[in-house]
């Protein structure tokens, strides 16, 4: 794996839940190594479980120790260097972590950032006794701030409309602004002693730099903390005066500056990581961004494209050129945004009942058996019924749509599409698998092209079900399944891309890959002088490989055939959204 003449390196790095990771790039952006740190199993004496802490309060609170993320920090260079990776090649570095979650610094940050620069001892050695306010890390996973949230939207103006609409998002448990509020509240004099307030992005920057300075959010990361008006692109005064208690000018300076230049560096490599592992002294450092930003930018997706990854839960982030507040999902400024340049968005939809839905189906209908659930889904694709069957597994309050809870399921006739009926089991108990999925789908189908239609349509796709995506790229545990693929194909009437595993025989870790590719834009805007736009630079190197690796490849196209048998018009979708409608009403009047 090659990467032509010049010889500079870029490096990505993954701060996210369970993990620390990173990518190693190079001048074609072909992945070169990557390395990692499990937080639970190579940091035992955490005691945390999937990198938090077990609590037995029944608050919600999900927390990680910040001592935690730092000695992951040696770690992971220790074994970056075990691994004779060529750092003194590393000409930029990016990094990325885990959306929503933040991190508290002391009085005392400064002079201990300032001052770790001994390369006989560790970094965790130098700072982690002075540097924090706050010793724990509130996870994305918390949900300890309802009372937060229903204050911030009762305060802001314009309620919870008023708060979408300027931030990108209705309030939320996880995000940090509600999560600064709880924390002001329970601890005043740990919040009084808090002198800058960073996301684990900005952590891993300052981490990286070691200069005394804070590092600043990047844009698009501060899209998540429900403080960040998009619009005008400031803190929102409305906000952080909420949440501060009327000390917005105070809470401002614990946030600081956010950087709006995505390629601009934030400094130079530490001199600590030049001395005890071999970086060069010339190695910049970039602003950092949030976990799914960064998987966003690994994809490089286009107006009316769209990235799904399907796992425990399932996300979808649909790339636009329009701002597109929604309640329902999060609107967020593009990752790799340039001054000057056209703005470009993207939304996120979360679903919190993905492969952990799908994989309860499996084991109550098909014996357990990914093979008989995918076989049943052929048989049914492959005849035309009477009868349409959809069904809803909320088996956890779901996100969208939001507080459902319940296992529903209706069949119609073709004889009469309108009257559905609620049943306890569909006539065919074979059908689960394609209803669940076609189901899930069309979630995803309806939705997107709600913000498409709410986007500049020029160019997009129309089709029977109205504006719909040009292409969707899959990722995630659940995308290595091709028969889910094809339903997702045919239901979202567009191809299906995946990331060609030629060369290195595996999948790079999306996330610090994003990073990294991050790093190698801003590098080369910052050496040229020049403004070239992130995709075009990216685009313009995988051209340049010979050996395919990282390409994207088609591995599933919709069936005429069957979608028409099928009946995936804008009808069934339609009918879809009424089933949906019904199933939502039964779940709040049950109390679920």
């Amino acid at each position: 794996m090659t990467g032509g003449n010049d010889e500079s390196l870029f490096l990505g790095l993954d701060a996210s839940t369970q993990a620390l990771k990173a990518s190693l790039v190079d001048s074609l952006l072909v992945v070169v190594d990557e390395v990692e740190v499990r937080f639970d199993s190579d940091l035992p004496h955490y005691h945390t479980r999937g990198g938090t802490l077990p609590s037995e309060a029944a608050d919600g609170q999900v927390h990680s120790p910040v001592a935690m993320l730092v000695e992951a920090f040696d770690v992971l260079f220790d074994r970056i260097k075990q691994a004779s990776w060529p750092v003194h090649r590393i000409v930029s570095i990016s990094a990325a972590g885990q959306q929503h979650a933040s991190v508290y610094w002391s009085r005392s940050a400064i002079q201990a950032l300032a001052s770790a620069n001994d390369p006989s001892k560790k970094l965790s050695e130098q700072i982690t006794a002075t540097a924090f306010s706050r010793q724990t890390v509130p996870s994305w996973q918390d949900s300890s701030t309802l009372a937060e949230c229903e204050a911030l939207e009762a305060q802001f103006p314009g309620g919870a409309q008023g708060l979408i609409h300027a931030t990108g998002s209705k309030a939320h448990a996880r995000f940090t602004g509600p999560q600064i509020m709880r924390f002001r509240r329970l601890n005043p004099r740990a919040y009084e002693e808090t002198s800058r307030i960073s996301l684990v992005s900005s952590f891993v920057t300052t981490l990286l730099c070691l200069d005394g300075e804070v590092k600043p959010v990047d844009e698009s990361d501060a899209c998540g903390m429900n403080m960040w008006d998009i619009p005008s692109q400031q803190w929102s005064q409305d906000a952080l005066s909420i949440i501060s208690a009327g000390q917005p000018a105070e809470l401002e300076s614990k946030l600081g500056f956010v950087e709006l230049d995505a390629a601009r560096p934030v400094g130079k490599i530490s001199r600590w990581l030049q001395l005890r592992y071999g970086f060069d002294q010339s190695c910049i450092v970039c602003s950092a961004t949030g976990d799914n930003p960064a998987t966003f930018l690994s994809f490089t997706l286009n107006q009316a494209e769209a990235l799904v990854s399907l796992g425990t839960s399932d996300t979808l982030l649909v790339s636009t050129n329009q701002y597109c507040p929604h309640g329902e999902y999060h609107a967020f400024t593009h990752p790799a945004q340039s001054p000057g340049r056209e703005r470009r968005y993207f939304n996120m939809l979360v679903y919190k009942n993905g492969s952990l839905a799908r994989e309860y189906v499996r084991d109550r209908h098909y014996q357990s058996s990914w093979d008989e659930f995918n076989q049943s889904i052929i048989a049914q694709c492959s005849r035309k019924g009477d009868v349409t069957r959809t069904g809803f597994w909320w088996l956890k309050p779901e996100i969208i749509p939001a507080n459902a809870r319940g296992t529903y399921k209706f069949e119609s006739t073709t004889s009469s599409p309108i009257s559905q009926s609620l049943v306890d089991e569909f006539t065919n108990e074979s059908a689960n698998a394609l209803a669940m999925l076609e189901s899930q789908f069309s979630s995803f189908r309806v939705r997107s092209s709600s913000i498409l239609s709410s986007s500049d349509t020029s160019g997009q796709e129309e089709s029977e079900g109205g504006a719909r995506l040009k292409r969707v790229y899959a990722s995630g545990g659940a995308s290595k399944n091709l028969t889910l693929l094809s339903v997702l194909a045919n239901v979202m009437g567009c191809e299906i891309v995946k990331p060609s595993t030629s060369g290195s025989g595996r999948e790079a870790n999306a996330c610090s890959v994003g990073a990294a590719y991050k790093a190698a834009w801003a590098h080369a805007r910052n050496r040229d002088g020049g403004d070239v736009a992130f995709d075009d630079f990216v685009n313009a190197l995988r051209s340049k490989r010979s050996d395919g690796e990282h390409h994207f490849v088609v591995v599933a196209t919709p069936d005429r055939v069957t979608t028409k048998r099928l009946g995936y018009d804008e009808e069934r979708f339609k009918q879809w959204r009424s089933f949906e409608a019904e199933a939502l009403a039964l779940s709040a009047s049950s109390g679920c």
